[in-house]
């Protein structure tokens, strides 16, 4: 513990076999979380429930090229969804799809290796988007972001 206090690496004090355990505690619990918030976003493209917002933060290298890719935050029916990375050609397509429409339905989700897969419905054809780390954060209003956790967070205390 005093390892881990002073800055160092609270993995070394552990034998071998210990971190192999807690690693794999790690994989568990991240799978189960990818799990639930897939069933979550599953859920909301079975009721094709529209994205009514679309939030981009500023691009913070001025006088650069920005890359192609993005973060986002968008409202799919109340629920707020970060993307962290999300290619700025696709958001521009649901951009000017939004512009058009009060809300663009999500009517597929899935995974494609590493990536998220998102299927939105546009006027025209589908559009596929792929992103990465999404996150699945507290609807407005509630709690101030604090939940009682469910799920393998839950039986870690946390």
């Amino acid at each position: 513990m005093e390892t881990f206090l002073r800055g160092g690496d609270p993995f070394s004090s552990l034998r071998w076999s210990e971190r192999r355990a807690w690693r794999s505690a790690e994989r568990r619990v991240r799978h189960d979380h990818e799990a639930q918030q897939l069933a979550v976003l599953r859920d909301l493209a079975a009721t094709a429930s529209g994205v009514t917002g679309l939030s981009v933060p500023p691009d913070r290298r001025p006088g650069r090229q920005p890359d192609g890719a993005t973060p986002v935050e968008m409202i799919i029916d109340g629920r707020r969804l970060r993307a962290a990375r999300m290619p700025r050609r696709s958001l521009a397509t649901l951009r000017d799809a939004l512009a058009g429409l009060a809300a663009v339905p999500l009517t597929a989700v899935g995974r494609y290796g590493p990536y998220w897969v998102l299927t939105f419905k546009l006027a025209t054809e589908p559009l596929v988007v792929l992103a990465d780390h999404l996150t699945l954060l507290p609807d407005w209003g509630g709690g101030g972001g604090r939940r009682v956790p469910t799920g393998p967070l839950a039986t870690l205390g946390v």
